[in-house]
């Protein structure tokens, strides 16, 4: 396994640049601000009754990609309750939406703003440290965009693309589950760009600190969309998983490169079409959402729709506790096991159980065999995600396309 090694420190990572959680905090009583956390698909729902608060309707249409709705709603919640917990969640929503399309001015501005409203709040100054070198540079940008047709390569359960970055070729880890992209220093000394460093700090799964610095690739090529002013995180090369991949596919395409390049079809033979036309009327559609820069998407057991992070850069797929109290009859047929978890400078031992199969549905049966479950709340989301859905399922589902444009994925049948 290569890349679910590390999903720890990528996601304390998260934790930083996300401030805190995506959902309002369950409130007490009637309070029209209240917003049912984390299930975006029934709040979607709930938001369509009409029964919703504006805070709540500009967090759904955040989530799914609704850009000038949720503006538009968040800026009057701001205007029309300044000061209150109302308007410091609609600059957070505002930052994070921003984060996920590049737009790092408009997310740091958010940022001043929560800071003046709790200037103590340590998450929100880490998060800060980031973008004050964000914004050094000019935001990401599409400078052209055409379908194009790609021969990418799996390794290890991770889907690898060719791309053109600074001029210079490689093959990078497609990753919907990082919140920037990604890549170490070799690599960046190879494209021959200037490193940036950060006072952030993230923790990884052995609780030891890791600096956080940037380095922005001008021009990166993805087939024929072009894209302009590229963040990349650079980490050691001691880090995983680029430790143990070979010179020039050194690199991870986070969340703001995979939106800006809208649709995304992964076939058989490692075929990736960008930008691609409809699915075949025939194809299956399953739901995204966006929890603050993680997708999220629903897969069905026993007729029962469960929520999971959408992770294509996680190889394998991980069940959590969530899964374990939901279904206490699967787990009595597992067996405990110790886990362990890799991170950039050591590892963590977590109780587990193994599951001899467990058969879910994602537009077509996919076999998750034999089923980790994570008895603690191991990875980012696990408090409330059934479990991270890695690309070991994923690439069971194709031809499979990743659609940001409307927010769905669409299953083939063949």
């Amino acid at each position: 396994m290569i890349y679910d090694e590390c999903m720890q420190f990528r996601r304390s990572l998260t934790c930083i640049l996300l401030i805190t959680g995506v959902c309002l905090p369950a409130l007490a009583g009637n309070n029209p601000d209240l917003c049912e956390a984390h299930d975006w698909f029934q709040m979607r729902d709930h938001v369509a009754d009409g029964n919703a608060s504006l805070l709540c309707k500009g967090a759904v249409d955040a989530s799914f990609e609704n850009r000038d709705a949720a503006e538009r709603e968040l800026e009057t919640v701001i205007q029309k309750q300044p000061h209150s917990a109302s308007s410091y969640r609609a600059h957070e929503i505002l930052s994070t939406m921003y984060l996920r399309e590049g737009r790092y001015r408009q997310a740091a501005a958010q940022l001043d703003q929560m800071l003046v409203e709790k200037p103590d709040a340590e998450d929100v100054q880490a998060a800060h440290s980031l973008f004050a070198v964000l914004t050094r540079y000019p935001d990401q940008t599409v400078a052209s965009s055409e379908p194009s047709t790609l021969r990418g390569e799996t390794i290890e359960d991770n889907l690898f693309i060719p791309v053109s970055a600074h001029g210079i070729t490689g093959t990078y880890i497609v990753d919907t589950g990082a919140n920037l992209s990604m890549m170490c220093e070799s690599e960046a000394h190879r494209l021959g760009l200037k490193l940036d460093t950060t006072s952030t700090k993230v923790a990884d799964i052995g609780g030891k600190d890791a600096a956080v610095r940037i380095a922005v690739v001008p021009d990166l090529w993805i087939g024929k969309t072009h894209l302009k002013h590229v963040a990349f995180i650079v980490t050691s090369d001691a880090a995983m998983p680029f430790v143990e991949l070979p010179e020039g596919h050194k690199g991870v395409l986070g969340i703001q490169v995979l939106i800006a390049l809208g649709t995304i079809r992964i076939s058989r033979d490692n075929r990736v079409d960008i930008g691609v036309g409809p699915a075949p009327a025939s194809a299956k559609v399953v739901p995204l959402a966006f929890d603050s820069a993680m997708p999220v998407t629903q897969m069905s057991l026993n007729g029962k729709a469960l929520n999971f992070t959408f992770d294509t850069g996680a190889s394998t797929t991980y069940l959590g506790p969530v899964f374990a109290s939901a279904f206490p009859d699967l787990m009595r047929t597992g067996s405990k096991k110790d886990h362990k978890l890799t991170g950039v400078n050591g590892s963590t031992t977590q109780d587990s159980s193994e599951l001899p199969s467990v058969r879910f549905q994602l537009g077509k049966e996919v076999e998750l065999k034999p089923a980790t479950v994570m008895l603690e709340a191991s990875f980012m989301n696990s408090e409330w995600s059934v479990g991270n859905l890695g690309y070991d399922l994923i690439s069971q589902a194709i031809p499979i396309t990743i659609d940001f444009r409307a927010m769905q994925l669409r299953v083939e049948d063949r």
